[in-house]
């Protein structure tokens, strides 16, 4: 017996009360019968749009017909929203997303035709159990997707489709069945004509998955479709003694050893992309790739852009590239140095970023990189937890103490405090009132 909210099951009831036929449909019967508690639910039904809308403003729910054109009418049950879906089949996909028209039909059978995989297909009743017309049971207890139908008509029909096959395989380690997978393969090219947002959105899911490396892996053909950005990096070898990967199976393992964080994800993910126009090789037949960090974090910021992410994330993760090969002592000063920079949040995650970095590099310098990590931590958490100065409010005079000395309100005194900023990370002055007021003394 699952366990379903209790608006759903209200949901349901009051369609059959209204002597129509209705099913949980689709993802929210996926998971309840994998055992995971669904995130929204939603319903199909032989009853069409009016007579839903109808049949639940008759009980004194709201609803909302935003969907209507394509037979879904939202119903709202004690502030929980449930999408209700009229049995349909659907016409061609002239845009490969989204039907030109929908046709009602009256049986579950003809409606789950139209769904993506398997999987997906189940419907579920509280008094018939799961209705599984597609083999879709079997499949999840082998841990398969799989198209329903012909996987080109599927695919066709709504390209976003071989993104999701990729997310949920990644993220519930479900292999891709082989026609279903060739299919994704020859029509990868209509993903062009996704819109980057949506595209965007299945590319998080993807990357935060627990078999992320499995798929940046055996699908890079379809993931450069969508960032050809990757496509040099793929066989690239560095010919460096720090690494024993190609750079897209560097990127690869370095993605899978950072946390499943999205901004660290697409950190790793883009870190590197800007080593293949950077490499140069000297006399020894050895690979550098000077200044790669502000090349990949400048197409990182196009790749970001062009896909639509938010700007605080695009930022975060350029900030986090340009840095993620800063070497320094893990000393207070070069701490505090990179503190001042880049902020004590983003040095937090750039310590994540320089340990799924070095983890995907050689084995033989690891333990070395790793060791002086662990104690560039140590200092940093100890100039967090002392409240040590590295960015000017930390200072123990302001801008009003310095213009009691007679610096005038302007650029001056920003330019003053500066200075005396790095005087006191530097270890050259201390921060204090009287030694900060002496030593601004002398700049005026």
């Amino acid at each position: 017996m699952f366990e379903i909210s209790s608006e759903a099951l209200k949901a349901l009831n009051i369609l059959n009360n209204g002597g129509h036929l209705a099913y949980l449909a689709g993802g929210c019967v996926r998971d309840l019968v994998m055992g995971k508690a669904p995130q929204d639910w939603d319903i199909t039904t032989s009853a069409e749009p009016e007579e839903t809308k109808q049949t639940f403003e008759a009980q004194g729910f709201k609803t909302i017909v935003t969907g209507i054109a394509h037979g879904t009418v939202t119903a709202v049950i004690n502030g929980e929203n449930i999408e209700i879906t009229t049995f349909r089949c659907e016409s061609e996909y002239s845009d490969h997303r989204r039907p030109d028209s929908v046709s009602f039909v009256k049986t579950p059978e003809e409606d789950v035709k139209r769904r993506d995989f398997t999987m997906n297909g189940l419907l579920y009743h509280p008094d018939e159990g799961v209705l599984d017309l597609v083999g879709g049971m079997k499949d999840i207890e082998e841990g398969i997707i799989r198209c329903i139908g012909e996987p080109d008509e599927r695919f066709s029909e709504d390209a976003l489709r071989i993104m999701r096959a990729l997310r949920f395989s990644s993220a519930l380690g479900f292999t891709i069945e082989k026609a279903t997978s060739d299919s994704m393969f020859k029509n990868k090219h209509l993903l062009n004509e996704i819109s980057q947002e949506r595209k965007a959105v299945e590319l998080n899911k993807l990357l935060m998955g627990k078999d992320v490396k499995f798929i940046l892996f055996e699908y890079s053909d379809i993931l450069q479709t969508i960032i050809p950005e990757i496509k040099p990096m793929i066989g690239f070898d560095q010919h460096n003694p720090h690494h024993c990967y190609d750079v897209w199976i560097h990127t690869i393992e370095a993605v899978a050893s950072a946390p499943a964080e999205l901004v660290l994800r697409l950190t790793m993910l883009l870190h590197d992309i800007g080593k293949p126009s950077s490499c140069t090789m000297d006399s020894y037949g050895i690979y550098h790739f000077y200044n790669h960090p502000g090349k990949s974090a400048a197409m990182a910021k196009n790749i970001l852009g062009y896909m639509k992410y938010p700007n605080d994330i695009t930022e975060t993760v350029c900030t986090l590239i340009q840095y993620h090969d800063f070497r320094f002592p893990a000393v207070p000063k070069s701490v505090k140095k990179l503190l001042n920079k880049i902020g004590e949040e983003n040095f937090r995650l750039l310590l994540k970023v320089r340990r799924a970095d070095i983890s995907a590099q050689s084995p033989h310098y690891i333990p070395e990189k790793l060791a002086l990590l662990d104690e560039t931590a140590k200092v940093f958490e100890k100039v967090i937890s002392e409240e040590e100065c590295f960015k000017i409010k930390d200072l123990k005079i302001n801008g009003k103490d310095l213009m009691e000395l007679g610096v005038p309100q302007g650029k001056k005194i920003g330019q003053i405090l500066e200075t005396l900023l790095m005087m006191v990370i530097n270890e050259e002055i201390d921060n204090k009132k009287n030694t900060l007021l002496k030593a601004a003394q002398k700049m005026i």
